[in-house]
């Protein structure tokens, strides 16, 4: 309900309004309007909307990684990138931020940027295993180990929910792990190697461990919201987008993971400046 008020003595012609006849109003104090409740519902709903398709995504790619369609699982991970990208923006724009989106927003990651990338590490792990397996008991735990993925990405997220917006994330972010594994994923799904250098299961597993403690660490990390267009507060943005578009243009997907690297280390070089 909005409150509107008038001068004394105005006369406030009302119109039809859902099926409401109106009738002409003498006005002497207030008058009070009311804005129709289906449009603040429907519009309440589109970012959440936006979110569960966040889900949607990230499921039919989870899918995919185990039926070994890689091409296919990459384009569901980077509509779910997306979708998270949307969603929060689309809420503050259309001011209906809540906090069951919020809810919603980090359950769909843990699915997307949780689970898919623990797939795709298994299965990598499983083609780098085979004909150089280290015995039964050593290649269960190797495979079992992903499930660290999923469960420090449960902590970050848990951990953002309760952060204050300060403009300042720490640890790698979820979807951030997700490209880097995706780009990894795809390269050596198509290819058999990393950027053209065969890798040993072990070199998986310590990268994975490595990345999956980093999501957790309190390690400040370099936000993607600009400060304005200035160089002066935006020049570490400006250098990732630059540095980003020649890997994805010169190496294509698997330049999504040297991306994250370079986005890695310059957030860490940030806090040297600082």
């Amino acid at each position: 309900m909005d409150l509107c008020v008038f001068p004394p003595g105005h006369c406030v012609y009302s119109y039809e309004l859902n099926g409401i006849p109106a009738e002409v109003m003498q006005v002497h104090e207030v008058f009070l309007t009311f804005t129709p409740p289906n449009q603040s519902r429907m519009r309440k709903h589109i970012p959440n909307t936006i979110t569960l398709l966040n889900l949607a995504f990230g499921s039919i790619a989870l899918y995919m990684v185990f039926s070994g369609k890689p091409v296919t699982a990459l384009i569901m991970l980077l509509a779910a990138s997306l979708c998270d990208f949307l969603d929060g923006m689309t809420a503050k724009l259309l001011h209906v931020v809540s906090d069951i989106g919020k809810q919603l927003d980090s359950l769909s990651d843990l699915v997307s940027f949780g689970l898919v990338p623990a797939a795709m590490v298994f299965t990598i792990l499983q083609q780098a295993m085979t004909g150089h397996s280290p015995g039964n008991v050593i290649t269960f735990i190797v495979l079992v180990s992903v499930v660290l993925i999923p469960v420090m990405a449960a902590i970050r997220l848990a951990r953002f929910n309760l952060q204050e917006d300060t403009g300042v994330f720490f640890g790698l972010p979820v979807p951030a792990f997700a490209l880097f594994w995706t780009g990894i994923y795809f390269d050596y799904s198509q290819t058999g190697m990393l950027f053209n250098f065969e890798v040993q299961w072990w070199y998986i597993v310590s990268l994975m461990i490595l990345l999956s403690l980093f999501m957790v660490l309190h390690v400040p990390m370099m936000t993607l919201k600009f400060q304005g267009l200035g160089m002066k507060k935006n020049y570490l943005r400006y250098i990732l987008l630059g540095i980003s578009a020649i890997l994805l243009i010169t190496t294509g997907i698997p330049g999504l993971s040297l991306a994250i690297l370079v986005y890695i280390l310059l957030s860490l070089f940030r806090i040297i400046l600082t």
